[in-house]
C-alpha cells in the first residue's frame, strides 16, 4: 500500500458519518510523501516551526502554529509526539464557537498531520 492510497482509504474516510476535512504525511525535511486533494498549501517555515516544537515542545505556545497561512492556538500535546491546534471558525455572542481542530503525530521518519 502506498502512503497515497493510505490517506485516500483510510484518513479520508467516512466512519459513521464523519471524517477528516484534510490530512498529509509529510517528512521531517518537509517533503510531502502524500496528501488529500484539499490540504492547505504549506510554507516551509511553517513546517520548520512544527518540527522545532517537537524538539522543543512548547515553542509554538507564545505565537501559535501555522499552517496554510493559517493560525492555530496550540492547545495540549505529548511533548515529542503530539501537537494538537484550534482555530475558532465563528464566532456569535449568541452562539458557542465552533472550533477546527488540527492533529499532528510525529514518528521516526515522518509526521502525519490531520484535520
Amino acid at each position: 500500500m502506498s502512503w497515497q492510497s493510505y490517506i485516500d482509504d483510510h484518513l479520508m474516510a467516512d466512519i459513521e458519518g464523519n471524517h477528516l476535512t484534510s490530512a498529509a504525511i509529510i517528512g521531517h525535511d518537509g517533503s510531502v510523501w502524500a496528501q488529500s486533494a484539499n490540504f492547505p498549501q504549506f510554507k516551509p517555515d511553517e513546517i520548520t516551526g512544527i518540527m522545532n516544537d517537537f524538539e522543543n515542545p512548547g515553542s509554538l505556545a507564545p505565537t501559535g502554529l501555522y499552517l496554510g497561512g493559517t493560525k492555530y492556538m496550540v492547545i495540549q500535546g505529548e511533548a515529542g509526539a503530539v501537537i494538537r491546534g484550534k482555530k475558532v471558525l465563528f464566532l456569535n455572542p449568541c452562539l458557542s464557537p465552533i472550533f477546527s481542530r488540527m492533529h499532528f503525530f510525529k514518528s521516526r521518519s515522518q509526521s502525519h498531520i490531520l484535520s
